[in-house]
């Protein structure tokens, strides 16, 4: 338990060093008359005579054998699929042809704070104990501007919780709801796929946060390695100038299924009683605000998958849920790129293509915020056909008008969400879609980037409109409850423009969901929030009851502490969001400039309970 890498990859280096102790030569291994009978001779053309520049071979050698470890089917299977996908770029043939998209007729529209959504909430609350938790992580923040681990960030200003932080504290407190149900102690495991990029970068991250309070054998690191790149229409695997390594680059999220079968972890997992796996990302922790009522759906409606969306633009730069029915009769639920959906769509007769419907002012087609529940039987059922082997795709950038060689090397890609193209024909499969105040705010592209699309009317995907939309997510909670919460009027940091209402955040161990949450304000009606106002709440032994807010106000309870707001009237200066200038952006460290702006705290009320005690809060009736 704990940190692992593929199996299959251990086995591959002990199988090479066992090869070298027997004393052979690299050029009598066998990845090598595998290679050449797959037409790669070139890989050796230019060896040294045997016997000479070894240790380089060997190298070479044990490479090879990596990459033919780390992917179903081994190099074979690799070059073949290569083969396969470049050869249809070179004709330009489109791998959806054959297939028209329509809407998804059988999804379900949930909204937060209806008797409908408390149901399967609860019923998600019952199901919880048995459930795993699977992120992606291999990419650094780069494109954001941000050199770390996405893991890293603060999710937020007000409480400055990174976004691993964020998601340990959804699992420790959910965990603890199911351990006081069933009687025992519960541990919800968390599988997290690292890369070369970012192993360390966690690593370190998990060591200095005290894994966040989670178990260390609750939580598996699953080290992606990467695929061999590919030089030319051929298929041929790239070298490096030396002509000892194989050039190789990665090959997308869509990896961590084959390594949820090839360590073995779903199967480990399986056998302590994990019956279903949320899979995210990690770029948005607003995935947490209703991923109890999409596990609710799923076993209500016994959903092998069910791919959680919101309300999209037409256009917007995410995928889609769509119905894809096959001209030979074949029809699946699964996802379709944005860049994909257009063309599709206007080869299929619909001429407007990717347009807002003028009823609701968005796209027909539910946006796929990369966020799905597996059962897990059904699952194992699937990796034990396809060792966790997804659809790939390949973007290769041709050189010559014959389309045969490339600007630079390409390799194949995969996403996780395309798992929804293997699933059995037994299989149920489904969408559930939330409103937008609890989508998908995705922290992706840099301020720059982000202000040129804001300036297009294009959701920017920054870390600002991030941050807001956490806050916007915890008001519009207080809000379908019966609290009167002032709503965000549009406001612009560095050109990007964001809602900024109340900054409100209610931290997991207050309210790990909107059931918990109802039940700690008895009267939400007694409870109002001005705009400009800061909130922040901790601990599951807070109770408001009546709370007037123009101000900032945090509210904690350590663990066995209580804190029962009875009437609490708060005024004071509060916080001040102020935009960075030209010359404090250009000082800012990388966390503060990617967001445009820095948090004034002038004044803010404090009520803090320790362990073992007991605070009442009743210094004022409601105006």
């Amino acid at each position: 338990r704990g940190v692992v890498t593929a199996g299959a990859a251990a086995a591959a280096f002990g199988l090479v060093s066992w090869l070298f102790r027997q004393g052979d030569e690299p050029e009598d291994d066998p990845i090598v008359e595998l290679l050449r009978a797959l037409g790669q001779q070139h890989l050796f053309a230019k060896w040294a005579p045997r016997g000479q520049m070894v240790g380089a071979k060997r190298e070479m050698i044990a490479q090879l054998h990596l990459l033919d470890a780390n992917y179903p089917g081994g190099l074979a299977a690799y070059i073949g699929s290569a083969r396969k996908l470049l050869g249809m770029a070179q004709r330009g043939e489109n791998p959806l042809a054959g297939w028209v998209p329509s809407v998804p007729s059988d999804g379900h529209h949930l909204e937060p704070g209806t008797e409908e959504f408390a149901g399967y909430e609860a019923l998600g609350l019952l199901q919880a104990e048995s459930l795993g938790f699977v992120i992606p992580a291999g990419g650094l923040g780069e494109r954001l501007g941000f050199s770390g681990v996405k893991f890293e960030l603060p999710a937020e200003s007000a409480t400055h919780s990174t976004v691993l932080q964020t998601y340990a504290g959804y699992i420790r407190a959910v965990q603890a709801m199911a351990s006081e149900r069933a009687g025992r102690a519960v541990k919800l495991p968390l599988a997290i796929m690292t890369s070369d990029d970012t192993h360390a970068g966690i690593c370190r991250l998990l060591e200095r946060s005290g894994y966040y309070g989670l178990h260390r054998d609750q939580v598996t690191l699953l080290k992606q390695e990467k695929v061999g790149a590919l030089s030319d229409a051929e298929g041929s695997l790239a070298l490096s100038q030396h002509g000892y390594r194989v050039l190789t680059k990665p090959h997308g999220h869509g990896d961590v299924h084959f390594l949820m079968h090839s360590t073995g972890t779903a199967l480990r997992w399986r056998s302590e009683g994990v019956n279903w796996l949320l899979f995210l990302q990690d770029t948005s922790t607003l995935y947490m605000a209703s991923f109890l009522a999409s596990l609710g759906v799923s076993s209500a409606h016994e959903l092998a998958l069910n791919i959680v969306a919101m309300p999209r633009k037409a256009k917007e730069a995410i995928g889609v849920v769509a119905q894809l029915t096959h001209s030979d009769g074949r029809s699946c639920v699964a996802n379709v790129e944005y860049n994909q959906l257009e063309p599709l769509l206007l080869a299929t007769g619909c001429s407007q293509g990717d347009v807002n419907e003028p009823d609701s002012g968005f796209s027909k087609f539910p946006g796929n915020i990369n966020e799905f529940v597996l059962h897990m039987d059904s699952y194992l059922e699937v990796l034990a056909l396809t060792a966790g082997h997804v659809d790939e795709f390949i973007n290769p950038k041709f050189a010559d008008e014959a389309r045969t060689s490339f600007k630079s090397p390409t390799r194949l890609e995969c996403m996780m969400q395309d798992f929804a193209k293997t699933v059995l024909p037994h299989h149920r499969v489904s969408f559930t879609q939330y409103p937008l105040d609890f989508g998908y705010f995705p922290c992706k592209n840099d301020i720059v980037t982000a202000a040129r699309l804001s300036a297009q009317g294009v959701p920017p995907h920054s870390a600002s409109t991030a941050e807001f939309a956490v806050y916007r997510m915890h008001a519009s909670a207080l809000r379908r409850l019966g609290a009167a919460v002032e709503p965000p009027v549009p406001r612009q940091f560095r050109g990007v423009t964001v809602e900024a209402g109340a900054t409100i955040v209610l931290e997991p161990s207050f309210a790990p969901c909107i059931t918990i949450l109802a039940g700690r304000l008895p009267s939400p009606a007694s409870v109002r929030i001005s705009r400009r106002s800061a909130l922040v709440v901790r601990g599951s032994g807070v109770t408001i009851h009546s709370l007037v807010l123009d101000g900032a106000l945090e509210v904690e309870a350590e663990p066995g502490a209580s804190i029962d707001v009875r009437a609490l009237v708060v005024c004071n200066r509060g916080w001040e969001f102020r935009e960075l200038s030209d010359a404090e952006m250009a000082a800012a460290d990388e966390k503060t400039a990617i967001r445009g702006f820095v948090v004034h705290r002038h004044e803010t009320r404090r009520i803090v309970a320790r362990a073992g005690e007991s605070v009442v809060v009743d210094e004022a009736a409601l105006p």
